[in-house]
């Protein structure tokens, strides 16, 4: 999304190397831009919701994503196990 107003305010902090590792994984993660856009982004959501929506919002989607996903998984081997029952009770009966 392009603003509309110049970006010409620095904001400088330091990190660990942990907290980069894990800010470049969920920028990675997130599939942005950079590093730096992500983070502005990340961090101006925050500061314009309640300070839990977006991350919660983003954890359900996760979940339900993952959910949806393992569902999928069991009806897959649910369908390979009736098959399989299905074929050895023809087999039996030769």
């Amino acid at each position: 999304m392009a603003s509309l107003h110049q970006r010409n305010r620095i904001v400088v902090f330091r990190l660990t190397q942990e907290e980069y590792n894990s800010l470049r994984s969920a920028c990675e993660a997130a599939g942005s831009r950079n590093l730096s856009d992500y983070t502005r982004t990340e961090l101006l959501t925050l500061v314009q919701t309640d300070g839990r929506g977006s991350t919660i919002e983003r954890r359900f989607g996760e979940i339900d994503r993952k959910l949806t996903d393992l569902h999928k998984m069991v009806k897959h081997v649910e369908t390979q196990l009736a098959g399989n029952n299905a074929s050895s009770a023809t087999a039996g009966t030769d």
